[in-house]
């Protein structure tokens, strides 16, 4: 079998195909239109757009041509010619533009001089010769450019305005090949003009419309006297198609009449020229009656080659949402240093408030007394020491009294009782000042740490806008083309890739379309298993499938004696197809423990599917529960998010128990070294990471399973259940939930909850 296809592969030429009929009906068409006596036309389509593995099929194509356009005498010449270039193809494999045009050159100038040898008549068959030559050579390169027939479909979704102008001139040479072809009075050329171009007034704008009919105009009558007459005519008549477009096809029709009536009003003798107002009305018709079908293909075709070099929307779009999501996470981040300043200032200045007690009892007991001089001013140092030694009685016992105040000091100040009785109340204000102001300070961090985290959260989505996905160009223009190839027409397409791989592709489609067909071609371009979502104003959503899926069961039992389990879990995947799972403890047991963890829960699934990261979710959670000041409540929280794409896999454990991690035949015991959210303003997050793959086995679990029957967590007998083989998860989860019932002696002593996960392959 190697064998036979390396030899086909080596084999110069094959046997046709139906999809080569409209090439050949093309060449055929080229060689028949002529310039000045001669026919460079069709040896240039031959060279730049005609399949060489069927080199003799196009010879003998053009010999039709030449036959049916009075070019009978010039067959030797170009048999001679398309064999030379075919012969260069063989020899020659690459493709270089600049070579191939001089090559197909130099292979009209060998056919021309062998003839020359035969019939030569003087300077100007040579002068001719090399005219042809030059021609034949610039035709090689406007048919490359123009692309009709390109095999190249990685750049046939987006053609410049010079490749739309080459193809004209390529449409133009065709109609050119149809001269002679009529029926009465009636020029089929003339029809196909006209026709083309009110296409083109319907589905470009005015510049290129009134281009593209001058090319065809002027290419069509090439052997006419009066060719540049018919471009102005055609050309003329395109531009006012163009304006009239905005009313759909009649308005074009009628815009195109009227020029051609105008144009041919001011041609002095309208007879001379080869175009008749019948001819014009009856390709205006044909283009009524196109069915709608026809003219959304063209449509699609001239949105795909129209492309304006510009500064695309999308980039445009990216760069500015990005800007004001940075703008906005630095004013929170501006917001957050400024709490953060403020505190500190703040608790500065409680730490130097320690003289406000000596002012303020000073002020109400010293005052008026005869010693004051003497204390405050004369001896200042010694009332100060005195002062400061019964705040550190009250500090240590807690008040002062009559029994636990110095000798020295009743002795030297002559209102001691109304002073200790005074300073303990000052103190005690002072205190609750303290406290109310500290509480404050705490409150302004934790604020300032939700303001950090909002930092976070605007900072990731604007990096995830402006380098979270690319979008996929190349891969749009081969889905078009490969659509196309199996008869599928789309009208618009849009593809875009994420960092992680994933893909999005949107496509608006006919209506009865097989999804499955369309998977099989999105898939086989982007080189990864695609499949159909669904579809929404008009527009079909596909998708990468993930690579891994997750198999999960849940098992709890409450507290003997309790009715409420106080542990909450669950599982779910997000719109970026990331598997997460998730499993809170609340404080204590029962409802309280129960509402908790679920308030717990909801939040985090809210946040994750939102599009936080876990951290950014995690801080914002804990300072929200830090701020409960009136209901101080905690929760314990064990977080896998998984990428079902690469099977990457990281694991967030905030004072939860261990987590069981069967990767191949090793197991890996994962520990939290953090206490549980709702304690401390700040918490430590760092994740564990794991490349997990199919059949791996994740055991998830509260306290009241890893402590099942001891005061410490020993978590043996759980690595000898999970390395065991379980037809589904289920069995693993009431495998773990028995036996620790059984350590327990029957007795469940604490919540008990157990998620089992395997890992899947798509």
């Amino acid at each position: 079998m190697n064998q036979i296809k390396a030899s086909q592969m080596k084999a110069p030429l094959r046997i046709p195909r139906l999809d080569d009929i409209m090439p050949t009906l093309l060449l055929i068409l080229a060689s028949r239109a002529s310039a000045l006596g001669v026919y460079p036309f069709g040896l240039a389509f031959f060279a730049a757009s005609f399949d060489k593995s069927i080199a003799y099929m196009g010879i003998a194509s053009a010999c039709i041509g030449l036959m049916t356009s009075n070019g009978f005498s010039m067959i030797p010449k170009y048999i001679i010619a398309y064999t030379a270039y075919w012969l260069f193809t063989r020899i020659y494999r690459k493709h270089e533009d600049v070579i191939c045009s001089i090559a197909c050159g130099s292979a009209v100038l060998l056919g021309g001089g062998v003839m020359l040898f035969y019939s030569f008549n003087g300077l100007y068959d040579i002068f001719m010769l090399c005219t042809e030559s030059i021609i034949s050579a610039l035709m090689y390169i406007v048919f490359k450019r123009s692309r009709l027939m390109s095999d190249d479909h990685t750049k046939s979704g987006g053609m410049s305005q010079e490749e739309y102008i080459s193809a004209a001139v390529a449409l133009g040479v065709f109609m050119t090949g149809l001269g002679g072809i009529g029926i009465g009075p009636v020029s089929i050329t003339n029809v196909f003009s006209v026709y083309a171009v009110m296409v083109c007034a319907l589905n470009t704008s005015t510049a290129i419309a009134g281009c593209t009919g001058m090319c065809i105009g002027f290419m069509s009558a090439l052997s006419e006297s009066n060719a540049v007459v018919m471009m102005g005519v055609y050309g003329m008549s395109a531009v006012f198609a163009s304006f009239m477009n905005s009313f759909k096809k009649a308005g074009c029709a009628i815009g195109y009449i009227s020029g051609t009536a105008v144009t041919l009003i001011y041609i002095r003798n309208i007879y001379d020229v080869p175009l008749s107002f019948i001819d014009t009305l009856i390709g205006a018709a044909l283009f009524l009656v196109t069915p709608g079908m026809i003219h959304e293909y063209f449509r699609s075709f001239f949105t795909r080659s129209l492309r304006v070099e510009s500064v695309s929307p999308d980039l445009r779009m990216r760069e500015y949402l990005t800007m004001r999501l940075r703008k906005c996470g630095e004013s929170f981040a501006s917001l957050r240093e400024c709490f953060m300043a403020v505190s500190e200032g703040r608790l500065k200045k409680y730490s130097d408030d320690v003289g406000v007690i000596l002012d303020e009892t000073a002020d109400r007991i010293c005052s008026g007394c005869q010693m004051c001089g003497k204390c405050w001013q004369t001896d200042f140092r010694r009332t100060y020491k005195n002062v400061l030694e019964l705040i550190g009685i009250i500090e240590t016992e807690g008040r002062l009294r009559e029994d636990n105040v110095p000798m020295h000091f009743c002795e030297r100040c002559v209102r001691a009782g109304s002073f200790i009785e005074e300073i303990n109340h000052v103190y005690e204000l002072y205190k609750r000042d303290i406290l109310r102001r500290s509480d404050a300070v705490v409150t302004r961090n934790l604020i300032a740490n939700q303001y950090g985290e909002l930092n976070s959260l605007f900072s990731g989505m604007a990096g995830d806008i402006e380098d979270g996905f690319t979008f996929l160009e190349k891969e749009e223009e081969r889905i078009v083309d490969e659509l196309d190839k199996n008869g599928i027409m789309p009208y618009e397409v849009s593809a875009v890739e994420s960092t992680s791989g994933k893909c999005e592709v949107y496509l608006r489609l006919p209506p009865v379309i097989k999804q499955t067909a369309v998977e099989g071609i999105i898939s086989e371009v982007l080189g990864q298993p695609v499949a159909y979502e669904e579809t929404e104003s008009g527009l079909s959503k596909y998708v990468s499938r993930p690579n891994y899926a997750f198999d999960n069961a849940v098992l709890q039992l409450p507290q003997d004696g309790s009715k409420a389990n106080g542990d909450s879990v669950t599982a779910f995947v997000t719109d970026d197809n990331k598997f997460y799972a998730i499993m809170a403890d609340g404080m204590g047991s029962g409802s309280d423990a129960k509402y908790e963890s679920a308030s717990v829960l909801r939040l985090l699934t809210s946040f994750l599917k939102s599009g936080f990261s876990v951290k950014t979710a995690l801080g914002i959670l804990n300072s929200a529960m830090c701020l409960n000041m009136n209901n101080e409540k905690y929760s314990t929280v064990d977080i896998m998010c998984a990428d079902m794409y690469t099977g990457e896999t990281e694991f967030y454990k905030i004072g939860s128990a261990e987590t069981m991690v069967l990767c191949g035949d090793e197991v890996k015991v994962l520990t939290s070294s953090s206490i549980p959210v709702g304690i401390l303003s700040d918490i430590q997050l760092g994740g564990r990471s794991a490349a997990l793959r199919e059949g791996d086995i994740v055991l998830m679990m509260t306290d009241g399973i890893t402590e099942a029957g001891y005061t410490v967590s020993r978590t043996d007998w759980i690595k000898d259940l999970i390395i065991r083989p379980y037809d589904n998860m289920e069995a693993l989860a009431k495998a773990v939930i028995d036996t620790a019932l059984e350590k327990s002696r029957g007795i469940a002593k604490d919540d008990m909850s157990v998620m089992a996960i395997r890992v899947l392959g798509c």
